[in-house]
């Protein structure tokens, strides 16, 4: 199998993005802070939105190019062509590590701590940081409906993540972006792809 040159630049930027936490950059992130009934209400609370709007995404949002289009994803070229596991076990796991260090860890601990923005200038700021950073996809897929459509659901995404980063820790934000992530493409692929292999 031939790893493709994006998953070595993850894998050596993942690198980098950890040695500061080892020196204690930002180890209150690190923590699980005190949880009481409220932060756990709204962190399943948030996290069965998301995945409504992931859901409902797929069924109402996406038209038949997009949906061809998507086949080229990684994720769902995987599941559709059931090779290249790797990019399920491995990389798109250490992808969404990645996203979480850079935009929640770092971005937002930078407005937090170092800038001492107020918590929800921090969180709209990195948020929509997220949010521009996945115009790549204009670049991959060349189509308006996949681009907004990912600019929109990651800027929600990443204001549930900064919350749990707030509320809890790296670790949970890093799992349910991972989860959401996986859940969305899944579901995606069993409405849409699975009928085709």
């Amino acid at each position: 199998m031939i790893i493709k040159e994006k998953y070595i630049l993850i894998s050596g930027l993942l690198i980098i993005l950890v040695v500061p936490i080892f020196l204690g950059v930002f180890n209150q992130f690190l923590l699980l802070s005190q949880i009481d009934l409220i932060d756990i209400i709204y962190l399943v609370f948030g996290f069965a939105v998301l995945l409504l709007i992931g859901l409902l995404i797929s069924i109402f949002v996406y038209d038949t190019k997009s949906l061809v289009l998507m086949k080229n994803h990684d994720v769902i070229n995987s599941l559709i062509t059931r090779n290249n596991r790797l990019v399920l076990i491995l990389f798109f796991p250490l992808t969404m590590i990645m996203e979480e260090l850079i935009f929640r860890y770092y971005i937002l601990g930078i407005l937090l701590i170092e800038l001492k923005l107020e918590t929800l200038a921090a969180v709209l700021t990195s948020s929509l940081i997220f949010s521009i950073y996945h115009i790549h996809f204009w670049f991959r897929f060349k189509n308006l409906r996949i681009t907004l459509t990912y600019m929109i659901y990651s800027f929600l995404l990443g204001l549930f993540t900064a919350y749990i980063l707030i509320n809890f820790n790296i670790f949970i934000s890093i799992i349910a972006h991972y989860l959401i992530a996986y859940i969305i493409y899944f579901s995606l692929f069993e409405k849409k792809y699975k009928n085709e292999i």
